[in-house]
């Protein structure tokens, strides 16, 4: 199982099948995913800061599949307007990440 962002990643046309074939790799032991609000780059430096070491503290090293390391979770390695995406290896671990980081009041959720 996973969540219908996994879902949508994996039907994404993502140009070429190799692409394609790199991001169903990437996100494999991470596909219960969701899109957070991390802030931006210049700005809310210390909320992203924050849920890193959240997730270090809880979940252990981040997962790497392309660089062998194993894990519970990863973080995305792009943040777009705030927004990052973060995978976890099973809903429960997810959903505890979600009840302690939901989104900040007056940020708008992307469509």
């Amino acid at each position: 199982m996973s969540t219908p962002l996994h879902q949508r990643m994996l039907a994404f046309d993502h140009g070429n099948a190799e692409c394609a074939a790199l991001m169903e790799r990437v996100w494999r032991d991470t596909p219960w995913m969701v899109d957070v609000y991390s802030g931006g780059y210049s700005r809310d430096r210390d909320r992203e800061h924050s849920i890193l070491m959240w997730c270090y503290e809880q979940f252990g090293e981040q997962c790497s599949v392309i660089h062998g390391r194993s894990g519970r979770w990863q973080r995305g390695s792009a943040t777009i307007d705030g927004w990052t995406w973060f995978g976890f290896s099973t809903e429960a671990e997810m959903k505890a990440f979600v009840d302690r980081w939901p989104t900040p009041k007056g940020v708008s959720v992307p469509q």
